[in-house]
């Protein structure tokens, strides 16, 4: 059975810049840490900046930020420390301030502190106080991007120092983005067509404000129909959720769409709901998964001796392969959706398709649900005798519909 790694599924899918609507919530508070090694501090006549970035994954309009540094250097008053947000407002914290006097090891700078550092001077390791500029220089901006700490030492060649680490906690109001995409962003995940959708298939929806950030994946198995706080339906009918993420989602349809009718598809991320995207409903949309993300090239197939169908691991004439489908429609036994298929007993297509090698016809042995993985068809044909030695054009009906064009197999 070949490794389908359902995240490699997603990989690729461009996201679809749309005009998104905000709805704001209440406020919240997050602390992220810098997370790189520690940075050496070089002296004044190097002329080198340290740079430490904490990335923030999140939208968010800032109300708030505070500011926890340690670094280790003798005398502050040879370094400059400046702050910046992600839209590249700078607020200076500290600019040679206190001479050879002062400690930065576990300092917080807070507007709210009652002390500035920079008249303070804390010989004592810890403590809370103001910098030079009020970090309030960054409420009302969006929190999600890079902020940026800098610290240079602009004073002296009599030391060196080290950057060990910093952390930042930001308030502010989240901003959830209404999730939207378009119909020609439901593609079939095997050939990423679009137009259409079938019973069962396995799904690419790619737009504006889908999921979280870092977007999560489904554990192996049966597949929900919640994810990382985001939920799909086909009119009324959950969908089954592999991977989520901001910008696209992966999906198995459910079974229980009528072809010939239309569907609406929303979803609904983070408690805010899509408008319905509508959507015909076919009896099968058949493509077939390639080894890269595009939908062309070498397809996703297993030799009869287990290895992957390529150009150096061909398959002889008169072989068995496996190949790897997808919107093949109605299966019997039937499936829940989202159910990952069992070995015992097989569920088989209702129709055979018809597979077709470099102009020659292949026996179809098999046509059915690929046990352990939801929304993926198998389909196990002999290599015509009549096939071409090397690289042939890999073809898939499935009552009458074909497969995408320009996938591969190869023949010894």
């Amino acid at each position: 059975m070949i490794n389908l790694k359902k995240v490699s599924m997603l990989a690729g899918c461009g996201l679809l810049l749309l005009g998104s609507s905000f709805v704001e919530a209440q406020q919240v508070t997050y602390t992220y840490s810098y997370t790189g090694p520690e940075l050496p501090i070089p002296r004044n006549s190097a002329d080198l900046i340290v740079l430490a970035g904490i990335f923030v994954p999140r939208t968010i309009v800032v109300t708030k930020v505070t500011v926890n540094i340690d670094i280790d250097y003798p005398q502050p008053g040879d370094l400059n420390v400046y702050f910046y947000s992600p839209q590249g407002t700078r607020t200076k914290l500290l600019e040679r301030n206190c001479g050879n006097r002062g400690a930065l090891s576990n300092i917080t700078f807070d507007d709210s502190a009652q002390s500035k550092y920079s008249d303070y001077c804390p010989v004592e390791q810890g403590g809370t106080f103001r910098g030079n500029e009020p970090l309030s220089n960054s409420n009302g901006q969006n929190g999600f991007g890079t902020w940026t700490l800098t610290t240079e030492n602009n004073g002296s060649d009599n030391y060196i120092g080290w950057f060990r680490e910093y952390s930042i906690t930001i308030t502010g109001t989240p901003i959830i983005v209404k999730p939207t995409f378009t119909a020609e962003g439901v593609r079939n995940a095997a050939s990423l067509s679009n137009g259409s959708v079938a019973p069962g298939e396995a799904l690419f929806i790619t737009g504006a404000g889908l999921g979280p950030v870092p977007g999560v994946s489904a554990p192996s198995g049966d597949l929900p129909t919640s994810l990382g706080g985001v939920s799909v339906t086909f009119d009324s009918t959950p969908a089954a959720i592999s991977i989520a993420s901001l910008s696209g989602l992966a999906v198995q349809a459910p079974y229980s769409l009528q072809p010939g009718a239309t569907t609406a598809i929303r979803v609904t991320s983070q408690g805010v709901t899509s408008d319905p995207v509508n959507v015909s409903v076919v009896g099968s949309a058949p493509g077939i998964f390639t080894q890269n993300v595009a939908g062309l090239g070498a397809g996703k197939i297993v030799n009869q001796d287990g290895s992957t169908n390529s150009a150096q691991n061909p398959a002889a004439k008169g072989s068995f392969v496996a190949i790897y489908a997808g919107g093949l429609g109605a299966i019997a036994p039937a499936l829940t959706t989202g159910q990952a298929p069992p070995s015992s007993p097989l569920s088989m297509t209702t129709a055979s398709p018809v597979v077709v090698v470099g102009g020659a016809v292949a026996a179809v042995t098999f046509s059915g649900a690929a046990p352990g993985y939801p929304g993926i068809y198998q389909v196990n044909v002999q290599i015509p005798v009549g096939a071409a030695t090397g690289a042939n054009f890999l073809d898939l009906y499935q009552s009458g519909q074909p497969s995408q064009f320009g996938v591969v197999i190869y023949v010894k």
